[in-house]
């Protein structure tokens, strides 16, 4: 009987992965955070402060927008350690080499994009574009991350039960029925929705702050005294936000609903009991916003609560994509 050989040691990449998403988090915040403070043209050149140089002259607003150019730079930093990481192991570069790719374009876009925003002093266009492109690029590096995982997962799994190969997809952790599957695929479309949903919502919201329709409508739940609004100017696109929280909260709470009579491992299970608390603190937080005119700090909130409910519904997707 041969003895059964474990990874003498285990790669640290799907950690490497989970920082590297928790820096991108945190660089996405505070990126609403120096939209907020209006810190986005407190350093007018790019990519060095004015005159060339490396620090900015001192102030609150330039140490924010500061700030977050050094974060992004730590976060391009990582990304290419993600690269190098992925491309130099074999069973990683097999499983995510063509996201790796992506991810690297999608970076670069962004790069780009950033400094078009200041250089193009922060038009409503270019900040939608740049925050759907962070999404998009926290989306690709988490889906990398689960997989990343499932990887070093399937390796000690494998070598458990003596089997050869290391790269195969670990087995359904629930064995169901046909009606079973039918609706494990069923949550699974609902779950891509909803976060495709979140992911056009962020960009509306975006187009709220920075076109300066935050209290377009100063009252809540009217706008102006009335429950229906004309859909124009400023009204037209703050209201049309609360349009879409509506729809996402619907959705999202349909999604939570469905699971409760579907079984499921608790990997599958807690990212969508997570993601019905989370959209019912997005709403409370979206109502805070109006009733308050704005404050910074739940603002930012609202911004971190978003991205945390479209990296739940993201993780949700991938583990009912695994049964």
């Amino acid at each position: 009987m041969s003895a059964v050989v474990l990874p003498a040691k285990p790669s640290r990449l799907p950690t490497f992965f989970v920082a590297t998403v928790a820096l991108v988090f945190v660089l996405i915040v505070w990126g609403g955070i120096v939209r907020l403070t209006g810190s986005g043209l407190s350093i007018p050149d790019w990519p060095l402060a004015e005159g060339g140089r490396l620090l900015p002259p001192p102030g609150t607003r330039a140490m924010i927008e500061f700030t977050h150019r050094v974060l992004a730079m730590a976060v391009g930093l990582a990304t290419l350690g993600l690269a190098v990481g992925v491309y130099t192991k074999a069973r990683y570069r097999a499983a995510l080499g063509w996201p790796m790719a992506i991810a690297l374009i999608v970076l670069a876009l962004q790069i780009v994009m950033g400094g078009r925003v200041v250089l193009e002093e922060l038009g409503a266009e270019r900040v939608v574009a740049h925050l759907l492109l962070a999404f998009f690029f926290f989306a690709i590096l988490l889906r990398m991350t689960l997989q990343a995982q499932d990887v070093a997962r399937a390796e000690v799994a494998s070598a458990l039960a003596g089997a050869p190969d290391a790269g195969q997809a670990a087995v359904a952790e629930v064995d169901g029925g046909p009606l079973d599957v039918r609706r494990i695929k069923g949550l699974k479309a609902l779950s891509h929705a909803a976060a495709g949903l979140v992911f056009l919502q962020a960009g509306l919201g975006a187009w709220v702050s920075s076109s300066g329709a935050s209290l377009a409508c100063p009252d809540f739940p009217t706008c102006h005294g009335t429950l229906f609004p004309r859909m124009e100017g400023l009204v037209g696109i703050h209201y049309a936000h609360r349009l879409g929280a509506y729809l996402i909260f619907a959705v999202v709470l349909a999604l939570s609903i469905r699971a409760l009579s579907v079984p499921l491992p608790p990997r599958a299970r807690w990212p969508l009991r997570l993601a019905g608390v989370l959209v019912a603190l997005q709403v409370l937080l979206g109502i805070a916003n109006v009733v308050l005119a704005v404050p910074l700090a739940v603002s930012a909130g609202h911004l971190a609560t978003a991205l945390a409910l479209f990296g739940t519904l993201l993780v949700a997707n991938h583990e009912l994509a695994r049964q």
